[in-house]
């Protein structure tokens, strides 16, 4: 999933960032990109304009929580256009998942700590991969080409 390129990361800072920060982020990187500071740079022109844009939409409440409303909305999009994307059977869902914690459980001895600490060889991680291995071929056996 893509992530959202936004103001807070134009200027480098965290989405909770207190105005103090935001300011002396823009300040510092302003410092930096200023065009009479890179003369020969053709970028800085483009980049400071970004960086006064950003500045001016965090440093006012009122567009910072308009912007904060826009970030929200296109990550629940963003996270509800991933949730409805086909699988087409390769994804484990919850139903494969709690078939492999099963057959993993199988094989946890149900004792105390101090005498499972005495105990040897009573877990095997093998035998727990070849119970998956079982379940998943089991499960998805069905989108097998014949």
């Amino acid at each position: 999933m893509a992530r959202i390129h936004t103001h807070y990361d134009n200027l480098k800072v965290a989405r909770n960032a207190p105005p103090e920060v935001i300011r002396a982020a823009y300040k510092t990187l302003s410092q930096k990109y200023h065009p009479d500071r890179n003369p020969g740079n053709p970028d800085a022109i483009r980049i400071i304009k970004i960086i006064n844009s950003a500045y001016e939409v965090l440093s006012n409440p009122r567009k910072r929580q308009e912007h904060d409303e826009w970030i929200a909305k296109e990550e629940a999009a963003q996270f509800r256009k991933a949730d409805s994307a086909p699988n087409f059977g390769f994804m484990a869902d919850a139903d494969d998942l709690n078939a492999m914690r099963n057959a993993a459980m199988q094989h946890r001895p149900v004792t105390s700590r101090r005498s499972r600490s005495r105990q040897k060889g009573v877990f095997k991680p093998w035998d727990i991969i070849v119970q998956i291995s079982r379940v998943i071929a089991d499960r998805f056996s069905k989108y097998r080409k014949v």
